[in-house]
């Protein structure tokens, strides 16, 4: 044992107390391997694939869009992501500008559109307003952009797919994902 024996003769680990300590830190942890979990999560043959969630960042050089600090587009596709945003710089819902892809996730066995509008709904709060102008001069602000860290976007959609979101809110103050205290 690497420990402390104090003046009362109590025994600790200090080391391994203060390695608990900051794994605890933030709800993260390490646990011990569980063999089977792991094979649930795989995927087999006989899952059918649903599409895709994908996260974009706008490449805009409009003042408004660029003043929107972490903006992404979190959306859907069932088929191609490149073939859906090939034509970005000519549709409001992409902002009139070209976008990169940042993240994908391909989900299995679900029903998409839930699936994405869970996930809005979890950032609703963080819906970037912004307004765009057509070709032809018309005002539209699209829905789906998010001023949210990519990092905190990602873990959400982990939380989502690991069916753990429930227990977990977005805070915009810290830009971060935080598990809801007071549940019952």
């Amino acid at each position: 044992m690497h420990g402390c024996i104090f003046e009362n003769g109590t025994e600790s680990d200090m080391l391994l107390r203060s390695l608990s300590s900051e794994l605890y830190k933030d709800g993260r942890r390490v646990s011990e391997l569980v063999e089977n979990a792991l094979s649930a999560m795989l995927v087999t043959e006989d899952d059918k694939a649903s599409g895709f969630i994908y996260v974009l960042r706008s490449l805009s050089e409009h003042p408004d869009v660029k003043a929107v600090p972490n903006l992404y587009k979190i959306g859907l596709a069932r088929r191609s992501i490149q073939g859906r945003i090939q034509s970005a710089a000519n549709e409001p819902t992409y902002l009139m500008a070209p976008v990169a892809l940042v993240s994908t996730f391909q989900c299995y066995n679900v029903n998409l559109p839930k699936l994405e509008n869970l996930l809005h709904r979890f950032f609703d709060h963080a819906t970037a307003k912004i307004q765009v102008t057509d070709t032809q001069g018309n005002y539209h602000t699209p829905k789906e952009w998010f001023s949210v860290p990519i990092e905190t976007i990602e873990t959400a959609v982990r939380l989502l797919i690991s069916g753990e979101i429930v227990n977990y809110s977005y805070d915009s103050v810290t830009g971060q994902v935080s598990l809801n205290t007071g549940r019952q």
